[in-house]
């Protein structure tokens, strides 16, 4: 080692030692600590500040059901096919406003050009599959409602025909 580096090296020590406070090395216990535990480390302190905290009780639970993004693709394919062409307008006016160099507001894209597809009417359900019929007839029932905002309409008739 040459004379320079050596006297660097010692300048770098020197001021490493003046830099740190002494009490940064030895720093007290924190006083958010329960006096039962002081003293204690790692495995020790972790198994007293269990034993001192007492498990809280919960009366009752209430499940929060997670809410539908209207801004999702829907799979047309599983909904009534009276609803099918409004659906596949929808996610074309939604793969169109997701678009940020030419739609710098989502919403109000999405508020413009839904409007402008035919919306779904009511269909006779005489002529639907036995099994469907209960299902055409809520759509039918519920369709006038839900398409007072045509944005939210399969989520409004998925609430009313499906209720939780």
């Amino acid at each position: 080692m040459s004379i320079i580096s050596r006297r660097f090296a010692g300048v770098g020590a020197l001021a490493a030692i003046l830099l740190c406070p002494a009490n940064a090395i030895a720093q007290p216990q924190s006083t958010l600590l329960p006096p039962q535990c002081a003293g204690k480390t790692g495995a020790q302190l972790d198994q007293c500040v269990r034993d001192l905290t007492a498990p809280t009780e919960i009366e009752h639970f209430e499940f929060i059901q997670p809410k539908t993004d209207p801004r999702a693709i829907l799979n047309c394919s599983m909904l009534n096919h009276a609803d099918q062409g409004f659906c596949i307008a929808r996610n074309e006016i939604i793969i169109e406003c997701r678009k940020p160099a030419k739609y710098a507001d989502f919403d109000g894209c999405v508020s413009r050009l839904i409007t402008r597809p035919q919306l779904p009417r009511v269909v006779d359900c005489s002529r639907a599959d036995s099994s469907q019929r209960k299902a055409c007839a809520l759509r039918n029932k519920y369709m006038t409602e839900c398409l007072q905002d045509p944005w939210l309409y399969f989520i409004c008739l998925g609430e009313k025909m499906y209720p939780k």
